[in-house]
């Protein structure tokens, strides 16, 4: 069988000339054109048959054959040599119709029996320049999308329509019923920004009618000349357009359009469909955008619902707890109370503190998984901490049974020195109840690093079953129904605190202890001695500056009777204080002037005017102004104490009524008035 190469070199020759998309041109030995092949009728304007026989430098030479050009050519007719012979130089040509095109020209030469021949190939370079020049417009303009997904629409179809020198440029939408205009370029002042779709080109290209791309050189020819409202109004000839989606829907089109006959070129279509997809994916961007945001809202919208709650679930159990754990502190220390009763008083306290206990750790959960929590990072010894830790859970260990033990502990930890004391109190608290009495629980330190420091929590308990290891750290998990039936507690001990170590840039786990028992164990950066500042004590009640025996008057505002009764007594244990209660807050800004009392202990929920207002009142009013004004309030979240100390009170208790604080702070308030009165002699001791 003959292969396709079994053909004459003339045909060959020919077949591959007519492929080729270069203009090849032959100038014979006289100067005439010998062959002009169809990418040089494109090209150049001529048809073959116009230009065969003729000198070529007449058809195609701008200015005509210069003297200095004859002599070329008659050195080449000569000899087949010249300065362009061999090379790839830019020259001018001339087009059919007069104007002129920067070419690139690539001249050989081969003899024949009349003389040299030339053979030139020409490309128009002023084309690739322009492609050149779109391609950076095109790169600029995707480059700089930001985002913002109006602005990306208008500069994509800005360049779209620059790019392709149309009249006008649109980008349309489909929302809804409706065919919204969010894109324009040179688009008339009057045109709608949103239409009745039907009838519209664009709209059928969104309906899929004609595919992703479309070009209609003259829609007069079209439906649209009578269809669409705008190519009547505007008198539009001509139209290319492309679909634009999100996803794998339809939801626009991108195109330009002419007010004169317009046939677009390959480039043209690459150049509508590239900017096409560029808008597809703004639009899928601005989707994913537009759903994270609203997830983010509803995320922040639950947040604060759930913060909303816990404020006023905390206001609400606090207010019962203050009257429970504020009279049961009394009876307490009744003298004439008889062993069964104290016994029966000290049951009271014991579930209101654990109550009090458990309602504290679910909004510390919530204070640290919502990041309102703040943490004062230093460095703190490690064996202080523990010696505070090991003092305050004594008693529970006595009565369990169990040794609590320490190794040599001197490393320095980088901590906030409460929330590391919350870690320590909560793994050793939690190693005393799941032990066995006998069994001990051991505190240890270890260098990991250069820079870090493990603590570990070892106990004699029965250990975590393999199977719950997992579920630890999880909140409201409660293994101890599986393993201790019967125990009290949340379950969000642990995973309060693997998230206050990680907040203190550290880690925290959990290691099966040979032969029984658990270590759980966090580490810490290490820090340094000569940073640590000394630490005040805890500061008991002998430690506090004692009253002097002259009278100081306190008003108390509150509006539940039973809150006024509590404070009333808690008060009858310092006889140099006179009391004054206000059930309403409008009788304690009455009584607040009249009596200009030493000290106002005032509740913030209150019908009628809030303990802000009250303060607000008292710091406006000259003879109030000065008087310290404490908050005694159910409103316990971070959130609510931080509002308290920019509003200006100086200071924050919350409810139930820790007896011990609130007779503290009355002390210190009563030793700095003293100090006040003895300073000032004329105002009466």
């Amino acid at each position: 069988m003959a292969s396709s190469l079994d053909q004459s070199p003339q045909a060959l020759v020919t077949a591959i000339t007519s492929a080729a998309r270069d203009a090849i041109v032959m100038m014979d030995a006289h100067g005439r054109i010998a062959f002009w092949n169809p990418a040089a009728e494109s090209l150049l304007g001529y048809r073959a048959e116009e230009v065969l026989g003729r000198e070529l430098h007449a058809c195609i030479t701008p200015h005509g054959v210069s003297d200095g050009m004859q002599t070329s050519l008659e050195r080449f007719f000569r000899g087949g040599t010249g300065a362009s012979v061999g090379r790839t130089v830019e020259v001018q040509a001339r087009h059919r119709d007069g104007s002129f095109m920067i070419m690139e020209l690539s001249l050989s030469a081969f003899p024949s029996e009349e003389g040299w021949h030339a053979v030139g190939i020409l490309r128009d370079l002023g084309r690739r320049k322009r492609t050149e020049a779109r391609l950076m417009r095109l790169n600029d303009c995707l480059a700089r999308l930001g985002p913002d997904y109006r602005d990306n629409i208008a500069s994509i179809t800005r360049v779209c329509g620059e790019l392709l020198e149309s009249d006008a440029a649109i980008y349309h939408r489909l929302e809804g019923d409706r065919l919204c205009a969010l894109g324009g370029w040179r688009t008339p002042e009057d045109m709608p920004t949103e239409d009745e779709p039907e009838g519209h080109v664009c709209y059928d290209m969104i309906r899929g009618v004609h595919g992703d791309l479309y070009v209609a050189p003259d829609l007069a020819r079209t439906c649209y000349a009578r269809t669409d409202p705008y190519v009547r109004r505007y008198d539009l000839r001509a139209y290319l357009g492309h679909v634009v989606r999100c996803g794998d829907t339809p939801v626009g089109s991108l195109c330009v359009v002419f007010r004169s006959e317009y046939t677009p070129t390959e480039e043209d279509r690459r150049v509508v469909g590239i900017l096409a997809a560029a808008l597809s994916a703004e639009e899928g961007r601005h989707k994913a955008v537009c759903q994270w945001m609203h997830a983010k809202e509803e995320a922040e919208r639950a947040s604060r619902a759930k913060s909303e709650f816990l404020s006023r679930m905390s206001h609400e159990l606090r207010t019962p707890m203050n009257a429970v754990l504020g009279f049961s502190q009394l009876l307490e220390a009744d003298p004439a109370l008889g062993g069964e009763q104290r016994a029966h008083v000290h049951e009271i306290l014991r579930g209101g503190r654990h109550l009090l206990d458990l309602i504290n750790e679910v909004l510390d959960l919530s204070r640290v998984e919502s990041g309102h929590l703040e943490l004062s990072m230093e460095p703190v010894p490690l064996a202080e901490v523990v010696d505070e830790c090991f003092t305050l859970l004594a008693p529970l260990a006595r009565e369990a049974r169990v040794d609590l033990q320490v190794h040599t502990l001197d490393a320095v930890l980088v901590a906030d020195r409460i929330r590391l004391k919350q870690v320590l109190i909560n793994l050793i608290s939690n190693a005393i109840k799941y032990n066995r009495p006998g069994g001990w629980v051991q505190v240890r330190q270890e260098f990991t690093g250069a820079d870090a420091v493990r603590v570990q929590v070892r106990d004699t308990g029965a250990g975590i079953p393999e199977g719950l290891r997992e579920e630890l750290f999880k909140p409201f998990s409660r293994l101890h129904e599986q393993t201790h039936p019967g125990s009290e507690g949340t379950g969000i001990g642990l995973a309060i605190s693997q998230r206050l170590v990680g907040l203190m840039r550290g880690g925290m786990g959990h290691e099966a202890v040979e032969g029984g028992g658990s270590c759980f164990w966090f580490e810490l950066r290490q820090g340094t001695l000569s940073t640590v500042a000394s630490q005040p004590g805890d500061g008991g009640a002998s430690e506090r500056p004692r009253p002097e025996p002259w009278p100081f008057t306190l008003l108390h505002v509150d509006d539940n009777p039973s809150n006024l009764r509590l404070v009333e007594q808690a008060l009858s244990r310092r006889p140099a204080v006179r009391v004054i209660s206000a059930p309403s807050a409008g009788l304690g800004l009455e009584l607040a002037g009249v009596h200009r009392p030493d000290l106002i202990v005032l509740d913030i929920n209150m019908p009628g005017l809030n303990g802000y207002q009250v303060l607000e009142q008292l710091r406006g009013n000259p003879t109030t102004a000065a008087i310290p004004v404490v908050a005694l309030t159910a409103n316990a979240t971070e959130r609510d104490v931080e509002r308290g100390r920019r509003a200006g009170f100086d200071d924050y208790l919350t409810k139930p009524l820790d007896l011990e604080r609130f007779l503290g702070a009355v002390d210190t308030r009563m030793a700095s008035a003293a100090g006040a009165r003895r300073g000032f002699p004329d105002q009466p001791a």
